[in-house]
């Protein structure tokens, strides 16, 4: 038995920006206050512990260079270079990838997980369903069939019009999973639903992990302060949402638009924050909310949080909502129905389009009552789903199966 910790490289494409980021950077301090030495491996930034990994060349002679190369070739060669000579260096316990898709820029891929199994088990998180896609840039679609009339634009150019999924081109999942190595990956989403969608288009199995929140932090609070503080009016309903970009078509903002054209509701405002928002009559934009601060503060300050995505998974900004009291209004996509239980947490609008949405958003402004009577149950569910000690724990039973003696090291 040994007293030295755990040593865990932690993969993840940006250091803060988007749901994933928060995710991984929540788990990351979680398990550096728990005694493992945690090295995070971020495609953005230099993190506080850990390393940048890019393949882009600075300014200068070597961006020239690769105009007579390809680009993205060269660049993966380079991270993947870099990235072995860290494990060999480092020599983790324990390689927990998180997001890669947004690395692509710098030469990440999924060909980081095979080298990270060569060195050490891997634990890969699946935060949104870009693994089980079949090309570069592809996402499974969970509704490949018509939004309102128009076919969804989802980037899944491997796939066929009407095609199944054993007609499509292998996953990315599928094909990393079945590659020879010398240690296992593991497998886990934030949703139950993202493990059995895993396991049925992909044949891997994943285990559900959700994602903790700091619920001391994340918590109700006053309300007067709260608008006071963001210029919101002090009388009134106030209806939050926002995401990383607000012209992300997955995120569906375009819907929630339509519909709150539709309802021009006279006792409301709508508040949105995210990048590439911008400033609409009887609506607020707040902007970009960069700090954990500034997102508790707008939770609190409204009376109804939605989240439009066309697709999802177990999205942050759902979690924080709930733990700071505020309900949910949300599309039944994904692992959406597994944190919006209609009556408790929040609501479901029957179907992916701005009336059903209109609709929806409608009845429970007028009924602004009923969200209020909800906010304990929010806060209940919070606690009991998204306890960091208890997750903690789950987290162990899954690496004590892969890293023999990492209990006694703990």
């Amino acid at each position: 038995m040994t007293d030295s910790p755990v040593n865990c490289f932690g993969l993840q494409d940006h250091l803060c920006m988007g749901g994933a980021a928060r995710a991984a950077n929540r788990w990351s301090d979680l398990l550096h206050l728990k005694g493992f030495r945690i090295q995070k491996i971020v495609g953005d930034h230099n993190p506080r512990r850990g390393f940048c990994l890019t393949g882009k060349p600075a300014r200068g002679w070597g961006r020239i260079c690769e105009c007579f190369t390809d680009r993205s070739e060269h660049r993966r060669a380079s991270v993947h270079r870099q990235f072995g000579m860290l494990l060999a260096k480092e020599k983790p316990d324990l390689v927990w990838v998180h997001n890669l898709a947004g690395g692509g820029k710098w030469g990440w891929s999924e060909g980081l997980v095979s080298i990270s199994r060569q060195y050490a088990p891997v634990i890969w998180t699946l935060h949104d369903m870009w693994a089980l896609g079949n090309s570069d840039q592809a996402y499974w679609d969970e509704s490949p069939g018509k939004v309102e009339g128009e076919r969804m634009q989802v980037r899944n150019r491997g796939k066929k019009e009407g095609a199944g999924v054993s007609e499509c081109e292998e996953s990315r999942v599928k094909r990393i999973c079945g590659e020879p190595g010398m240690h296992p990956i593991t497998l886990t989403a934030p949703s139950n639903w993202l493990a059995k969608l895993t396991l049925k288009t992909a044949g891997q199995s994943c285990v559900c992990l959700p994602n903790p929140i700091d619920l001391e932090f994340y918590s109700p609070g006053d309300r007067a302060e709260a608008r006071y503080r963001l210029g919101l009016p002090e009388q009134g309903l106030v209806v939050l949402a926002g995401a990383d970009s607000l012209q992300d078509p997955r995120k569906g903002f375009d819907l929630l638009l339509e519909a709150w054209e539709r309802l021009c509701p006279g006792n409301a405002i709508l508040a949105l924050f995210g990048r590439h928002g911008k400033k609409r009559k009887g609506q607020v934009y707040l902007g970009s909310l960069t700090s954990d601060r500034q997102m508790v503060t707008a939770y609190r300050a409204a009376n109804l949080y939605v989240h439009p995505a066309r697709q999802e998974n177990a999205p942050c900004t759902i979690q924080e909502s709930l733990a700071c009291g505020t309900p949910v209004l949300a599309f039944g996509v994904g692992g959406n129905p597994e944190i919006v239980v209609p009556g408790n947490t929040g609501f479901l609008a029957g179907e992916v389009s701005a009336c059903s949405m209109s609709e929806e958003l409608g009845r429970l402004l007028d009924n602004s009552e009923k969200l209020e009577r909800m906010r304990s149950d929010c806060r209940r569910f919070a606690e009991d789903k998204w306890d960091p000690k208890k997750l903690k724990v789950r987290f162990e039973e899954i690496t004590g199966e892969m890293v023999p003696g990492s209990k006694a090291k703990r």
